[in-house]
């Protein structure tokens, strides 16, 4: 049962038809004041232009299998290159088509044409899956020993000379290493990073304004 509260999602709308997107929209906004979750959501025409511009910002992807730029099957392998964390469901008129989707790790699918019963009901299994993944817990090597900490509870990560430095919720944690280490070992899902000496949480990103980021207040 999803618990009503302070939880917000970004999800990305990958269909080709403008009129089937705008349908899946007014399910997401009506799911979203049945839930009490925030779902913030984007449309996309073309899976090669959202493939270009994808860095791992999403929540949930909902993509239609038959796409005309790209094959949904193909996009949806290369998304995995890219992200292999995101929570992804496929819509389609063809049932055939959507088993294939189990191969590129997709949570469910969606037969066309949609109705919100049906749809309620699988969004309800992908909020709750998002929510696992938010929970996630991590795994901080440090100069003090290991350190274990909720995914929520590290805001950013700052490094100088190989120095490191982890902003939690709880205090700094200091360590030593490659910015490319860490970043390899935070799921990109969550985790974006700025320039050459600092990885920020995006769910604590309040304003961008130029070349700052604003993080928690910071």
């Amino acid at each position: 049962m999803i618990k009503k509260g302070d939880f917000m999602l970004e999800i990305a709308i990958v269909e080709d038809e403008e009129k089937e997107a705008a349908r899946l929209g007014v399910f997401l906004d009506r799911f979203s004041q049945e839930n009490g979750v925030v779902l913030h959501h984007i449309w996309h025409s073309s899976a090669a232009a959202f493939l270009d511009g994808y860095q791992c910002q999403y929540d949930l992807i909902l993509m239609d299998i038959r796409l005309p730029d790209m094959d949904g099957m193909k996009a949806a392998q290369r998304l995995r290159e890219l992200d292999s964390a995101v929570v992804l469901i496929f819509f389609t008129s063809l049932a055939q088509y959507a088993v294939q989707g189990y191969s590129v790790d997709a949570l469910d699918y969606i037969l066309k044409p949609v109705n919100y019963p049906a749809f309620a009901l699988k969004m309800r299994r992908a909020v709750e899956r998002c929510r696992q993944k938010r929970e996630r817990w991590l795994l901080l090597s440090t100069n003090s020993g290991a350190v274990q900490l909720q995914e929520f509870e590290l805001y950013y990560v700052e490094i100088f000379d190989h120095h490191i430095r982890y902003h939690t919720r709880q205090a700094n944690y200091d360590a030593y290493g490659t910015l490319k280490s860490v970043e390899r070992s935070l799921p990109c899902s969550s985790f974006f990073r700025c320039n050459n000496q600092c990885i920020i949480n995006l769910r604590y990103v309040t304003k961008i304004d130029g070349s700052t980021v604003v993080v928690d207040g910071r």
